[in-house]
């Protein structure tokens, strides 16, 4: 990070696509701008180095250690790590002379967010789900400004620090809209979107049901960790097409050819419904505060989404819900707003 008079926004979110992909996002919409220069700090071998370093974002590992939220030993002595973490993210703000913290969370974010506070630094955060995650529970205490995809008591005080600003989602996806074509499928079109967070028990539990869809068209996202065994078991079918871990322009080919999505809770439904899909939610109970469960609820008080148990005959649920939706077809795109968040948060960036 060379020395000049832009502003310089160092990034972390630790681990998984939903604290990941957002950035990326937001990176992508202020960078046609050149106004702002970029860092990353997160965690040594990691997702978020890669993402970083794929997109040509300077990237320092710093130490972080994870509070669980249920009794463990390693929450005696892992939290620790954090007290290094936050003296390597003073070295950075030091040598760097970077202004802002965006974080998206994750356990990674409380040391750059605590180095921030300390030096009298401008931090932001956005919360991707309706119940707030522990490391942004700890560092929204801190932040300038916290932003929310899920309106909720905070941000109904209009006290300018809690903002409903809805979800951060790619821009460049948009471009996909412009160069695909968005005909009406001849069958049914089921993007099956439950990346790596357990995502198993979806697919083992498709399995089940193949052998009766075969009048239905299948793609389905591996994610990360791909099964080998799982893979060569769906792709015996004709009607399944599996993909491994995508990228926002690959993925936005996907959705625009996709009437209904087989999915977990995460910040994705935000992307499905901006393309104009149904969703079949399938919370993982495993999340932290069962997040994953109020977002399916929000979505389907709003929008119509089914909410399946995991634990419910989850094959059945799903072959029926395919059954009721088979003449279901998508009507169009729900694209006013889509760029609402990023908007918002780049303008209180530049103040």
């Amino acid at each position: 990070m060379s020395e000049s008079s832009n502003k310089k926004i160092v990034f972390t979110g630790w681990g998984t696509g939903g604290h990941i992909t957002p950035i990326i996002s937001l990176y992508n919409y202020l960078w046609v701008d050149g106004k702002y220069e970029y860092m990353w700090l997160g965690e040594r071998e990691s997702l978020e180095e890669t993402i970083a370093l794929e997109n040509d974002i300077e990237f320092h590992d710093i130490s972080a250690g994870k509070i669980r939220r249920y009794f463990d030993i390693r929450n005696f002595y892992e939290p620790l790590k954090n007290f290094t973490g936050v003296f390597e993210s003073l070295y950075y703000v030091l040598k760097y002379k970077w202004d802002i913290v965006f974080s998206k969370g994750g356990f990674v974010s409380v040391p750059a967010c605590i180095a921030g506070f300390i030096l009298r630094k401008k931090i932001y955060i956005h919360e991707s789900d309706s119940i707030m995650g522990l490391a942004n529970k700890i560092t929204s205490k801190l932040a300038t400004k916290v932003f929310y995809s899920f309106a909720n008591e905070k941000t109904a005080i209009e006290d300018n620090k809690h903002i409903h600003c809805w979800a951060i989602v790619n821009p460049e996806m948009l471009d996909e809209v412009k160069s695909v074509d968005k005909t009406e499928n001849e069958r049914l079109t089921v993007l099956v979107i439950a990346w790596s967070q357990w995502s198993e028990k979806i697919f083992e539990n498709l399995l089940q049901i193949l052998p009766d869809c075969s009048d239905i068209d299948f793609k389905v996202i591996l994610g990360t960790n791909e099964n080998e065994e799982i893979k060569n078991k769906l792709e015996e079918f004709d009607n399944v097409k599996t993909k491994g871990f995508l990228s926002q322009k690959k993925l936005a080919k996907l959705y625009i050819k996709s009437d209904i999505a087989i999915t977990r809770g995460s910040s994705t439904l935000w992307e499905l419904f901006y393309f104009g899909i149904h969703s079949i939610i399938v919370p993982l109970k495993a999340t932290g505060w069962n997040h994953q469960y109020h977002n399916g609820v929000y979505f389907n008080e709003n929008y119509g989404s089914d909410v399946l148990d995991e634990d419910d005959n989850l094959h059945l649920e799903i072959f029926r819900k395919l059954q009721k939706y088979k003449e279901l077809r998508k009507t169009g795109l729900n694209l006013e707003g889509y760029l609402d968040g990023l908007k918002t948060i780049k303008e209180e960036i530049k103040r």
